[in-house]
């Protein structure tokens, strides 16, 4: 009996050893994968940028990455650019994660490229999904500090917050939908995009702006629209559906994303609505400031890139040099309308 009792001992020592081992198999799967995933994004990058742009006689105290969700916009073309200028300054180097046109890679995948790599600091975007925010906390239990930008994510363990609130960015879009609202205005319609993560308080923010700030006895429809993100065409065809049934088509459209923008100008212009619906924007892209110069669109809601890509910066060196650092960081924005769109014109060009 007592052999028996001594055998199976020995089975379940080896079940649990077999189980621990299966578990640490899975484990070193994981960390080789986001190794081999770090070395497959910069062989690649070499080549297309060439072994020059690795090589450099320039030394640096340390090394950022910045991981954008769109890296070919001319908003995050901006933040970057004006980050960079911040972290020379400060004798660091900041890299643009931008292999968006893989479809290998999600936003995680670069996370765990940046972490397997053993980086300074990241700027990121979150997206708002679970998977994002493990990924945040992993960075930071790490000993990398993340810088939240745009879109913030307060549940995670990220150590600031570089952007505009929920609360501000809606306060500020329902006060200037008001400014649009006049007698024959009758329905309001704010396209969203499901990759923005605060898009709900946005809109809640909003709608409760505009409805306090109506004339006493002023009745108007204000409903929204989910465009599915990283799709022009999905937003095109919803953009087309809209504005073609008179029956659901808004006096006002108003957008908060730079590609939302450019698709709802290009969709109104194509089935003749300009003059019909008045378009509020979003970013100083080229083709939004030329369309608020000649009357079409009357509204543009632009972001202060330079402060936001110069905070994100300060953050970080603030961290490394005090230990601590505030969470949020507030930055401005600024309204374009054919008052001051020659500013900001002149500004493009200069």
């Amino acid at each position: 009996m007592r052999g028996q009792a001594d055998e199976r001992t020995r089975k379940k020592k080896r079940k649990q050893s077999g189980r621990s081992l299966v578990l640490l198999l899975v484990l070193l799967g994981a960390a080789m994968s986001a190794v081999l995933l770090g070395w497959r994004y910069y062989l690649r990058q070499i080549q297309q940028d060439g072994i020059a742009g690795y090589a450099s006689d320039q030394t640096y105290d340390r090394h950022y990455v910045m991981i954008a969700d769109d890296s070919s916009s001319l908003l995050w073309q901006d933040i970057y650019q004006n980050a960079k200028r911040a972290a020379v300054e400060c004798g660091a180097y900041l890299e643009l994660l931008n292999d968006w046109e893989s479809v290998e890679y999600e936003l995680t995948d670069y996370m765990n490229i940046a972490v397997a790599s053993k980086v300074d600091g990241i700027i990121v975007k979150p997206d708002g999904t679970v998977k994002m925010r493990q990924a945040i906390n992993a960075a930071e239990a790490a000993g990398i500090p993340v810088i939240t930008v745009l879109e913030d994510d307060s549940a995670s363990d990220r150590t600031s917050f570089v952007g505009v609130n929920s609360y501000q960015l809606g306060t500020v879009y329902g006060t200037q939908i008001l400014s649009c609202v006049d007698a024959d205005t009758r329905q309001i319609t704010v396209l969203l995009n499901r990759s923005d993560a605060g898009k709900d308080l946005v809109y809640k923010q909003l709608r409760a702006t505009v409805q306090e700030g109506l004339a006493r006895g002023q009745t108007i429809g204000i409903n929204s629209l989910t465009n599915t993100p990283g799709s022009f065409f999905g937003a095109e065809e919803l953009l087309r559906n809209l504005l073609q049934d008179e029956a659901q088509r808004p006096d006002i459209l108003v957008c908060i994303n730079e590609t939302d923008s450019e698709c709802a100008y290009y969709a109104m212009v194509d089935y003749n609505q300009v003059g019909s619906v008045k378009l509020i924007g979003y970013y100083q892209t080229e083709r939004m400031l030329a369309a608020v110069q000649k009357g079409i669109v009357p509204i543009v809601i632009t972001l202060d890139t330079a402060q936001l890509g110069t905070c994100s910066i300060e953050a970080l060196e603030e961290y490394y040099s005090m230990g601590y650092v505030s969470s949020y960081f507030s930055v401005d924005l600024d309204i374009i309308t054919q008052e001051n769109v020659q500013q900001f014109l002149e500004t493009e060009t200069s």
